[in-house]
């Protein structure tokens, strides 16, 4: 019995060991020529499982596959997490190049208020050149590359400038985003002076398509899953517009810049491992448009499968007919939740918050409580659910910032639609909100750049703005995103372990051998070799 009973211990420990095998010496030190990194903006987890039916299938009648081929050929993680209070486009790429959660990095969200300058900032905003990636207070993959002496060429694609920049990082050789006034591709000084050639041919082909309507349509039924347009729909558009790249004809533009950029930069080919990253921001624009159970979301997605597939076998191709010295990740930058319409129609509680419904409770309490100023109002600024006080009121009634929090909190707590209201003062006595939300808020709290007044929303709630739907929380439709990798000496995999988008970064370190970015706090994905 006891013989017996070793034997099947012994086997059972060797499966294990199958099962987590490691990389050997010679593997390690044989990194990939070519990074390339797909990002989707608010593409939610459960798009690929919900539209896996209408993917292209993979290897069939000489077709490589999009969604299908990475998910069957790839460590593939359905429910990977952000982990952060307020799911948004800048940390979300920030955090994926980075592998550090905001407090640690630098960008908590996409807009905040300079309490020096009594303005708003924007998350790549630079005031010597711009655009540029200097709010961001680490390194990426792609600098820890070049920090390392590597000649390597790093690229960042997107239609939004703050996905290409905090993807790219410090050290890119470029960050290409769209200038939405001339409808061109564009950088900026802080990167090169002159765009590379391959890029001027690129805004000659958006010139030329300008002068063309365009239509982008669908027909029947769909696959059942979506809420609106059961019988499809037709959309004529004009390239050159806001609108037009926030449908189909904006993922083909994305895609045709980084072929462009792939195959004239010839990525894949130098003296060391190079990194493409392309983020596709029409998802975003489209989803806030119509929301994540609308027939247009579901078609993007089967359209964003296609284009995947074509830039895999142009990869395949220009790689020499094989995928053995690329790695490919796929993943997004946030979910997002459902329309208020469409949540209500579902019996779920839910709504809208109007900012002016919200300042008049704060100004009607704090007046009621402390009297009116003549100095000038209570809130010097608000975005994105946080409030700035205004200090120049504090000093005039000669009033500590805690006390006027704490009444904040009292006037907009009882609120339908606020689960819960942090302060400052609170965080910085070490009160948090109940349960994960409290993790979520150390994780993303900057003190001098977050608000002294953070609204946490109900689940299924959300703000009053010009969004048909959005995302800006903790919970798990805006936090949950797919993450895939794929390619040298990663082994095919559903994983159902939790995991992090933070793991992303050192992971890629790990296969590239160099160190993490600074400040990354991920763990390696291990169980993927």
């Amino acid at each position: 019995m006891r013989s017996w009973f070793f034997t099947l211990l012994c086997a059972t420990l060797f499966i294990s060991e199958l099962v987590h095998a490691k990389l050997t010496l010679t593997q390690f030190q044989s990194p990939p020529k070519l990074v390339v990194v797909i990002v989707i903006d608010q593409f939610r987890a459960d798009y690929l499982t919900r539209f896996k039916d209408k993917f292209i299938k993979p290897k069939t009648k000489g077709e490589i596959g999009g969604f299908q081929f990475l998910m069957s050929e790839g460590a593939y993680y359905p429910f990977a997490e952000y982990d952060v209070l307020q799911s948004m486009t800048c940390p979300g790429h920030a955090m994926i190049s980075t592998g550090s959660y905001p407090v640690m990095m630098g960008i908590p969200l996409n807009d905040w208020y300079d309490r020096k300058t009594k303005k708003m900032r924007y998350c790549a905003e630079d005031d010597e050149f711009g655009i540029s990636p200097r709010a961001l207070k680490t390194t990426t993959v792609g600098d820890e590359l070049k920090n390392a002496g590597y000649k390597s060429k790093v690229i960042g694609i997107a239609l939004k400038d703050r996905s290409a920049v905090m993807l790219a990082g410090h050290r890119a050789d470029l960050a290409l985003w769209m200038d939405y006034k001339t409808f061109t591709w564009r950088t900026s000084d802080y990167y090169t002076k002159n765009l590379p050639p391959w890029v001027l041919g690129l805004n000659k082909k958006l010139q030329a398509d300008a002068t063309t309507e365009k239509t982008w349509s669908a027909t029947g039924p769909g696959n059942g899953l979506s809420d609106t347009n059961s019988t499809g729909f037709q959309k004529k558009f004009k390239p050159n517009t806001k609108l037009g790249l926030s449908l189909n004809y904006g993922v083909q533009v994305s895609f045709d810049a980084a072929t462009e950029a792939l195959k004239s930069e010839n990525l894949g080919h130098g003296p060391a491992t190079d990194i493409l990253a392309l983020s596709l921001s029409t998802h975003d624009m489209l989803g806030h448009l119509f929301g994540p159970n609308a027939r247009e979301v579901e078609e993007l997605t089967i359209y964003e499968d296609q284009q995947i597939a074509k830039f895999l076998k142009t990869l395949k191709k220009h790689m020499g007919s094989s995928f053995k010295d690329v790695v490919v990740v796929l993943t997004a930058d946030h979910g997002v939740a459902p329309s208020t319409d469409y949540a209500q129609k579902s019996k779920l509680s839910s709504g809208k918050l109007d900012y002016l419904d919200l300042y008049k409770k704060i100004y009607s309490h704090l007046n009621n409580k402390f009297g009116t100023s003549s100095k000038g109002e209570w809130i010097a600024a608000s975005h994105s659910f946080q409030f700035y006080i205004n200090q120049v009121v504090l000093d005039e009634k000669k009033l500590k910032k805690a006390d006027v929090e704490k009444e904040f909190q009292i006037a907009l707590q009882d609120l339908p639609g606020v689960f819960a209201v942090a302060t400052a003062s609170d965080i910085q006595n070490g009160q948090y909100p109940p349960g994960f939300l409290a993790e979520q808020l150390k994780k993303q709290y900057i003190p001098g750049i977050s608000g002294d007044v953070i609204i946490i929303p109900r689940p299924f709630f959300m703000e009053k703005d010009e969004n048909f739907a959005t995302h800006m929380t903790g919970f798990s439709y805006d936090r949950m995103v797919p993450l895939v990798l794929f390619g040298k000496n990663i082994q095919p995999a559903v994983h159902p372990e939790q995991v992090h988008i933070v793991d992303l970064a050192p992971t890629l370190s790990f296969l590239l051998g160099v160190l993490p970015p600074a400040t990354s706090s991920g763990r390696v994905l291990k169980e993927i070799f």
